[in-house]
């Protein structure tokens, strides 16, 4: 005893949060019925098993103990008597010589179906199926520890989300600009705790992927390794290269896995990021140039933390389109030289066209960001030079020498102060070519995109062409078929009248 701890959770399981929840409106319609057989045949529910499920379901709802009637004594007794719930599915056993009387049971029946009927009301119709049929080996009333894990940082994800757009809605109670600059701390934090709680939620649904691939690319090394220094047979060799298939699929199937995850992360952290540049943007017409000269570097920042989970989302659908392209083109290669069919091959052609758009529209959008990122840091670079340009020294008349020392340290900051403006002014032009190239690749990519689009279009064409082929081929097909019957016709006419 003096071992185990008090807060270990060997043994327990989590119950599910609805277990219960309020009833839900049920369709059921109870039928009670009795079945005179003759012969020994069991019952679905004997008397007994009623008086349980009537005890499970009274537990449920306190105010259906009072409602289940009073079963004759008769019922526990071995019987050819039947008694049957829809259809005959529920029967109860009876005596076979000393069974009640057709009225009794009638009136039985209708008490019975009440009781069901008032207990669907009461617990809900999946209880008294629960307790009348149970299922073997079900477990409804708890769920896994991991479904219980993703539950709850779901709803601590969905919880913070929910604080930080309460906090963006506050902006418009915020009247000065020192009470703006608290709700945009208050916001951060929001913000940076939206992010802590989504990461440890999509970090825990990348886990078993991440294992996945992690195991499949080690049992692929093995085989591998195994094929390469081992001495085998052709079966054991054909069997190992097929599992070194199989995981390599499943490997694959993990990367996809993986990336769709990451897409949905960067998705939620654009979206909150987006919302609260644009708030800002709102507030940034409510104040003067002066007043809002103290919130331009948050603007700057939320600017460059957007384009950069933009860049992220982006680059994390173009690994998506390049996946989907490669597997098209691996489709295209394994094609079988029989299924190689004009048709086949032109449909799979204009879906890798299609993808390539896609993805010439995915890496539009990262120079699109790019370039945002490299005119946030230009502006906020000038803003900088114009700052340092814009400060003004007064000097006083010396009145001795040690004044004048001071006069001299205060010129060299003044020449502090150029040579930082002059770096300033080098990475502004570094940032400006960077621009430039940007711009270069965006025509490069324009051009390209026609060409492919020009391609898809064609492929089209040519498509349609080749349908239209078929089809001519087959009229003339079929009108060659019928010119011969009815030529096959007129012979057999003319032979028969000895023309």
């Amino acid at each position: 005893m003096e071992d185990e701890q008090p807060d270990s959770l060997e043994g327990w399981v989590p119950v599910r949060e609805d277990l219960f929840a309020e009833p839900e409106r049920h369709q059921l319609r109870f039928l009670v019925a009795w079945n005179d057989t003759e012969g020994n045949w069991a019952g679905l529910l004997s008397a007994a098993g009623l008086r349980g499920a009537h005890r499970q379901l009274a537990a449920l709802w306190p105010p259906l103990e009072r409602c289940f009637p009073r079963l004759p004594p008769e019922l526990d007794a071995d019987s050819s008597w039947a008694w049957g719930l829809g259809l005959g599915l529920w029967t109860l056993v009876w005596p076979a010589r000393s069974g009640p009387g057709e009225a009794a049971l009638q009136e039985l029946c209708w008490q019975l179906e009440r009781y069901l009927g008032q207990a669907a009301d009461g617990c809900g119709g999946a209880a008294v199926r629960d307790a009348l049929f149970p299922v073997e080996g079900c477990a409804a009333d708890y769920e896994s520890p991991r479904e219980f894990r993703e539950r709850a940082l779901r709803a601590r994800r969905d919880e913070e989300g929910a604080r930080l757009r309460q906090v963006l809605q506050g902006h418009e109670k915020a009247h000065t600009m020192v009470a703006l600059m608290e709700v945009y701390q208050e916001e951060d934090e929001a913000y940076q705790e939206f992010v802590t709680v989504a990461t440890m939620f999509f970090q825990y649904l990348l886990q078993p992927f991440r294992d996945m691939r992690e195991l499949a690319t080690s049992c692929k090394l093995a085989i591998l390794k195994s094929l390469d220094e081992d001495d085998l047979g052709p079966k054991r060799i054909a069997a190992l290269q097929k599992e070194a298939q199989e995981w390599t699929r499943r490997a694959e199937e993990a990367v996809v896995s993986i990336q769709h995850i990451t897409v949905n992360y960067f998705e939620e952290t654009v979206k909150a990021l987006a919302g609260m540049q644009k708030q800002m943007e709102q507030d940034e017409k409510r104040f003067g140039q002066a007043a809002w000269a103290t919130a331009t570097p948050r603007l700057e920042k939320l600017k460059l933390m957007l384009a950069r989970e933009t860049l992220q989302l982006m680059r994390a659908k173009e690994l998506c389109l390049n996946h989907r392209r490669a597997e098209i083109q691996g489709k295209m290669e394994d094609l079988p030289e029989q299924e190689k069919r004009i048709n086949v091959v032109d449909g799979l052609e204009i879906q890798y066209y299609e993808v390539q758009l896609e993805l010439y529209e995915v890496k539009f959008e990262i120079l699109k960001y790019e370039e945002i990122l490299l005119v946030t840091q230009l502006d906020s670079i000038k803003r900088l030079i114009k700052d340092k340009q814009d400060e003004v020294v007064y000097y006083d008349p010396c009145e001795s020498p040690e004044e004048l020392k001071a006069v001299d340290h205060v010129l060299g900051l003044q020449d502090d102060k150029s040579l930082e403006v002059k770096e300033l002014s080098r990475r502004c032009q570094q940032l400006e070519s960077k621009r430039g190239r940007i711009c270069a690749r965006r025509a490069y990519l324009r051009n390209r995109k026609k060409r492919d689009k020009k391609k898809e279009e064609e492929q089209k064409k040519k498509e349609w062409i080749n349908q239209e082929r078929q089809k001519t081929l087959q009229r003339l097909r079929a009108f060659k078929e019928l010119s011969a019957e009815d030529i096959d016709q007129w012979d057999r006419v003319i032979v028969r009248e000895g023309i």
